[in-house]
């Protein structure tokens, strides 16, 4: 593993870690300021403030919901991220598996491809 790599894999540790414990540090800290957010399949979400605003209303959805990595893989600038999304408030055996491809610039994300059932993921149907 090269060095970049190694970073990039502390930035996907990062990443799960701010996802469940603090929302607008997980954009602040995580991604960098000219992020962009493809939710493959449905919408892309440009910039920290517009990310912020759907990571508050999906933890409104679902507040007690948590993400678990499973596998974390590096090949240069790109960490793939196969993680599942938890909810205990949907039932103990709700589980929501994703994939993210996680483009790192600098020490942090700038382009996030996540592949999900968007449909699924909690209030996101509120942003309609």
């Amino acid at each position: 593993m090269t060095p970049e790599e190694a970073r990039n894999i502390e930035v996907s540790k990062r990443y799960e870690d701010l996802y469940n414990s603090d929302v607008e540090r997980f954009v602040r800290e995580v991604y960098t300021s000219d992020l962009v957010v493809h939710c493959m399949g449905a919408a892309s979400i440009h910039g920290p403030e517009k990310l912020i605003h759907v990571e508050k209303v999906v933890l409104s959805a679902a507040p007690r919901r948590t993400m678990r990595v499973d596998h974390r893989h590096a090949s240069g600038s790109v960490v793939v991220v196969e993680a599942t999304l938890l909810d205990p408030d949907q039932g103990a055996d709700w589980t929501l598996p994703f994939i993210a491809a996680l483009t790192c610039r600098d020490g942090k994300i700038a382009v996030d491809r996540s592949y999900a059932e968007w449909p699924r993921w909690p209030g996101l149907d509120l942003l309609k």
